[in-house]
């Protein structure tokens, strides 16, 4: 037996018994999906007051907009209301696929791959978004970037990356999109 053979499956079996140290009862693929919901919504609900609030500020070359103050007003705090909530409805779906980041070995085929770097890209961006808007409301620029410029451009690269995410895990999704019962709803294995 090879060195590398050898090393791998000291990390299955460190893997495996890191997945059974974080197996939750809460940990499971229907509560991936129902927080996910949530979660899809409230990004798509930021996304179009976003792109709303962009519009405004930058309209497109003959395009114009009514003003209404009041409306504006109403979006904007929803943007910023419904992005706030955006931070426990994330980490609740990063909890719930946590134990997903221990499975040995972690590639296994060009699709997974390509998988996990559009998971990683859509957990990046979902990162960095809102706390980028949220340090905004305080008025506070520390990073070097525009924020308005570079807040809008993530959003099409978060939307994106949901979309891609939602197409991968569609199966998943489909499956445990209504109430189930317990036996069918088991773990995080498959989730989303």
């Amino acid at each position: 037996m090879s060195v590398t053979e050898r090393l791998s499956g000291v990390i299955a079996q460190r893997m495996t018994r890191a997945q059974a140290v974080l197996a939750a009862p809460a940990r499971t693929a229907r509560a991936t999906v129902v927080i996910g919901r949530l979660l899809a919504i409230a990004f798509v609900i930021c996304f179009v007051t976003g792109v709303y609030s962009h519009l405004l500020q930058e309209p497109l070359p003959g395009m114009r907009f009514p003003t209404w103050p009041d409306f504006y007003a109403f979006t904007q705090g929803l943007h910023i209301t419904v992005g706030v909530a955006i931070f426990p409805l994330l980490l609740g779906k990063l909890w719930t696929v946590y134990p997903r980041l221990f499975v040995w070995p972690p590639i296994r085929s060009v699709r997974e791959a390509v998988e996990r770097g559009s998971i990683a890209l859509l957990v990046s961006s979902a990162l960095v978004e809102p706390v980028i808007g949220l340090i905004n409301t305080y008025q506070w620029y520390p990073f070097p970037f525009p924020f308005r410029q570079t807040h809008y451009a993530l959003a099409w690269v978060l939307v994106g990356s949901i979309a891609v995410h939602i197409a991968v895990k569609l199966p998943t999704i489909a499956r445990y999109w209504r109430r189930r019962s317990r036996a069918e709803d088991r773990s995080v294995t498959d989730g989303g």
